[in-house]
């Protein structure tokens, strides 16, 4: 048994508060604090409070203030390549929204890859939050910007403008899917 397993082998003070409502026979198995039965919840060890879950899902995500700041320039930085491009592939008319279901995923994926591997190990719970917002900044004006200009002219080819916009859902939804799972 290494140093972590005797580590958590160990009485775990709960952090937090918790304070059971009502009398209960109930008790965390970690902490031996009453519980109320409605904030139980079941591991294979037993029942535990709610704090208890909250501190052990923390030693996950490691990463600090800094890596998220990293993530948010890469799809920023990432994100004005992914706009040009699917700006490139729209203009192509209808053959553009059969090539934006491959460009949109890969090159989200690909912004993706490029955040994992400057994080190194480090993960963040919100890290896909920050750069999928930071990659809409970054390919807006390439994408969102063209589109909204074209309804607000009215142009009859607002519908095809559109396709842009659909390749950025596409790649923030493949960039959030790397990242978060």
């Amino acid at each position: 048994m290494d140093a972590q397993e005797a580590a958590l082998d160990q009485a775990f003070d709960c952090p937090g508060n918790y304070r059971a409502a009502n009398p209960s026979a109930l008790r965390c198995a970690k902490c031996n604090r009453p519980l109320d039965v409605k904030d139980a919840r079941l591991t294979p060890t037993g029942y535990v409070c709610p704090y208890y879950i909250k501190a052990r899902v923390a030693t996950f995500y490691t990463a600090g203030p800094q890596h998220y700041v990293v993530a948010v320039i890469i799809a920023v930085v990432l994100g004005v390549g992914v706009g040009l491009a699917l700006q490139l592939v729209g203009q192509v008319s209808f053959f553009g929204l059969i090539l934006t279901l491959f460009v949109g995923p890969a090159a989200g994926g690909l912004v993706a890859e490029a955040i994992r591997r400057a994080n190194g190990k480090q993960r963040g719970q919100y890290i896909w939050l920050a750069a999928a917002i930071g990659l809409a900044i970054g390919a807006t004006p390439f994408t969102i910007l063209p589109a909204l200009l074209a309804l607000l002219v009215g142009s009859p080819g607002f519908i095809f403008a559109l396709i842009p916009v659909a390749g950025l859902a596409l790649a923030a939804g493949a960039l959030v899917s790397r990242l978060r799972f």
